[in-house]
């Protein structure tokens, strides 16, 4: 049997000295080209699971094991991980070409290389030619995809979107997010997508681990999820009454 590509075994968290735990003895596997939705309410822990996979947050027990590798603590930058966040955290000062290169640049790509690094990855997400454009010109679904394409520029081997469609509105995220999932089957990429939006995680993910006060109460697929809720919790978060 094919091990999982990532695996978390019995991960807990914690911030600063406090005694309770951020997430909770989480043991989950994900086979490689799988999307998995990360559904919670506010609260429940679902940055800090992909900041702990992402090696931005110790973790106080368990381990991460990364295509066969013990990840758990290896620096952010060694393992392989592309992570985005709602905001973008594009650079004003820096146009489109300048903003995907920044992680080329601190992984000290030649020159030459990150040119055709850059221009490769533009035109994946659709802007191909917007490589002087200045980010302040360009509407939320361009910048959208201009910190994706940052994400990819590295090659990442796993990724990991945080609430990514948080900040657009309804009418441009129904649009991206099928992109988006077309986009990540395309370039075989194994990834998380934390939301709050059922509509969203059923929409992008293969399966959906739902989390709730930092434990993950159900890991199942759409289907087995909307037709058999394990909790009260999890039937209120997907709409049922």
């Amino acid at each position: 049997m094919t091990s999982p590509f990532l695996s978390l075994n019995h991960v807990s968290a914690r911030y600063g000295g406090s005694d309770d735990d951020a997430l909770h003895d989480i043991s989950v596997g994900i086979n490689a080209g799988e999307v998995i939705g990360v559904l919670g309410s506010s609260g429940s822990g679902k940055t800090t699971l992909l900041r702990v996979i992402a090696g931005l947050h110790a973790t106080s027990e368990g381990s991460i094991i990364l295509d066969g590798l013990d990840v758990t603590t290896t620096p952010t930058h060694l393992r392989g991980v592309g992570l985005m966040f709602q905001e973008h955290a594009l650079f004003p000062h820096l146009n489109v070409s300048d903003n995907v290169a920044f992680g080329l640049r601190m992984a000290k790509t030649p020159k030459s290389e990150r040119s055709i690094r850059v221009a490769e990855v533009l035109e994946l997400v659709g802007l191909a030619g917007f490589g002087t454009r200045d980010v302040a010109s360009l509407s939320g679904g361009e910048r959208q995809r201009v910190a994706l394409a940052r994400t990819l520029a590295l090659s990442p081997r796993l990724i990991l979107l945080d609430e990514p469609m948080g900040s657009l509105d309804r009418v441009l995220r129904d649009r991206l997010v099928p992109e988006l999932r077309e986009l990540i089957d395309d370039l075989g990429l194994t990834a998380l997508y934390v939301t709050h939006d059922r509509s969203e995680a059923f929409e992008l993910a293969n399966r959906i681990a739902v989390l709730d006060e930092g434990s993950v109460v159900q890991f199942d697929t759409p289907g087995v999820l909307d037709a058999r809720p394990a909790t009260e919790h999890v039937a209120r978060l997907l709409g049922h009454r």
